[in-house]
């Protein structure tokens, strides 16, 4: 039967008196900073700051406490060196011209080494039947090395060493890069010092450009793996060689030479399993995929394509400064990429190596990162610091912003007036977020509070074994209204939370809130 407009008008007149209901959920897909605004999946995130997306639920990043109470230790480098043996591994920082051993939390040790040009130093450990070493090279100074005891220098001869400033194991060779230079130098078998053999690059790059970095990449094509040896300049020419030894024409071999976007720094390599990431302009490109593909394609397999606009924008405006560095937290199940802002600002752009999605990182101002023992390092302009650990940074509250994806709630052509606002949280910590709608894309700071409060009572979310820990109210969903006032046809969710930082020297100071996802309520409106 055909409706009359008044009819028509009554009917919508019904439909706008009702209340309805809508869920949002978690952003468990993470960052996304590629897809439009108007067509974004729904458990993506515009804005996805210290929270990290886990299957099922996003959860606030740990803090960081001091590691070296140190004031003016501004460290540029961690150097770690492998001890092979459970919690064996040694971290040295380099700040101000010396080197300390900074494996032990505390006040600031003796120097190790003192006078050194500059702080920048690349290293690589090192084993062979003798003992195992770590070599560091900073392309001003004559090359240290570490013995698991003692400093000492290397001795190469052939070269001028103080020049060497990257460096990579190859087929039990060390190869060590000559700065501002195409060249780069290599060891004996299994050699720790000695006369040095060239490796001239000239007539390879075709583009010019130095070296900036050198890496292994592990290939299995089926009858076992095979290492390659990577050389990157800086204009972003990949060359592969094949061999185990370069002086023998029999047994060294050029693969092919491959163009990719210029690397973001000598600290542009990260081992990702058997895959060697490569930190460029165009994003953190797998090298496996990226060399089958012109360079307008490889953004597109990066694994950064989720959040390539941010990434393009930082590398735009920061492809300058130092401390842009790769790093795997096994123990977090994350990759963590530094993106240095200024001298004295980072940020990092996180991935969740389980799914794949992406969160970003604020407050921890980062020049440099090491992983040691299990434990995650970095170095700031103050002091050495071990992150994922407490509830704030360094008692500084850390401060968690999300924005999800907008949707029409299926009516993106009908408009509505949000009235009510739910957000569904986990946790045993102080917990007051401001929560609110946004809508028509638009952004903005939340200012509406719900009456709730998470606090810590018998349980700790996780700890408890399946089958005998029983539930508390701190383990249970919170459900709590507030207003939302916001009209538009689309809307998302924006919620602000600041860490209590009262509970990180109480009884839970490893505790984390984790966000479910949102309710709503909304009026709907006419079709204008």
């Amino acid at each position: 039967m055909k409706l009359g407009s008044a009819q028509v008008m009554r009917r919508q007149a019904q439909e706008q008196q009702q209340a309805r209901g809508a869920s949002i959920p978690a952003p468990v897909g993470g960052w996304n900073a590629k897809d439009p605004l108007a067509d974004m999946p729904p458990e993506d995130a515009v804005l996805l700051d210290n929270w990290i997306p886990r299957p099922g639920y996003i959860e606030i990043r740990r803090g960081f406490i001091a590691h070296i109470a140190s004031t003016g230790l501004g460290a540029d480098s961690l150097l770690i060196w492998r001890g092979g043996t459970e919690d064996a591994d040694k971290v040295f920082a380099v700040a101000g011209g010396s080197i300390y051993n900074v494996s032990a939390a505390g006040s600031l040790p003796s120097a190790s080494v003192t006078g050194l040009s500059n702080d920048r130093w690349q290293y690589v450990n090192f084993a062979n039947d003798a003992n195992k070493y770590l070599f560091a090279f900073n392309g001003a100074d004559t090359p240290r090395k570490y013995d698991g005891s003692s400093w000492g220098t290397m001795s190469i001869t052939g070269v001028t060493s103080s020049l060497l400033i990257d460096c990579a194991v190859h087929k039990r060779r060390l190869l060590m890069v000559e700065k501002e230079s195409l060249r780069i130098w290599y060891l004996g078998t299994e050699a720790i010092a000695g006369a040095a053999g060239l490796l001239d690059f000239g007539p390879v790059f075709d583009k010019g450009g130095v070296i900036t970095c050198i890496g292994t990449w592990t290939i299995d094509g089926g009858q076992g793996a095979d290492d390659m040896l990577v050389v990157i300049t800086n204009l972003g020419q990949v060359a592969i060689y094949q061999g185990t030894d370069p002086a023998d024409a029999n047994n060294w071999a050029l693969v092919g030479v491959y163009e990719i976007g210029a690397p973001l720094g000598r600290r542009a390599l990260l081992k990702y399993g058997a895959e060697l990431i490569v930190l460029t302009s165009d994003g953190a490109i797998p090298l496996s995929q990226a060399l089958k593909l012109n360079r307008a394609e490889q953004k597109n397999i990066a694994i950064t394509a989720k959040i390539q606009n941010a990434f393009a924008i930082a590398a735009r405006s920061y492809a300058n400064n130092n401390g842009w560095e790769g790093i795997l937290y096994p123990a977090g199940q994350l990759a963590i990429f530094n993106v240095p802002i200024t001298a004295t600002t980072a940020h990092q752009y996180v991935q969740n190596v389980q799914t794949g999605a992406w969160c970003r990182f604020t407050g921890i101002n980062a020049a440099c990162w090491g992983y040691a023992n299990g434990s995650l390092y970095f170095g700031g302009q103050d002091g050495i610091y071990r992150w994922d650990t407490g509830s704030s940074d360094n008692g500084t509250a850390i401060t968690c912003d999300v924005t999800t994806a907008f949707s029409g709630f299926g009516a993106k052509h009908r408009l509505k007036q949000f009235t009510m606002i739910r957000p569904i949280i986990r946790g045993p910590q102080a917990a007051t977020p401001s929560v609110d709608m946004l809508t028509e894309y638009r952004t903005g700071i939340p200012q509406n509070t719900p009456d709730v409060q998470i606090l810590p009572s018998a349980g700790v979310w996780g700890s408890g074994l399946w089958g005998q820990a029983l539930w508390t109210s701190s383990q249970a969903l919170r459900l709590y209204w507030t207003d939302a006032t916001a009209l538009g046809y689309v809307g998302a969710a924006r919620m602000r939370y600041v860490a209590n930082t009262a509970l990180t020297a109480g009884a839970y100071p490893e505790v984390r809130v984790q966000l479910i996802g949102f309710d709503i309520m909304y009026l709907p409106g006419g079709m204008i």
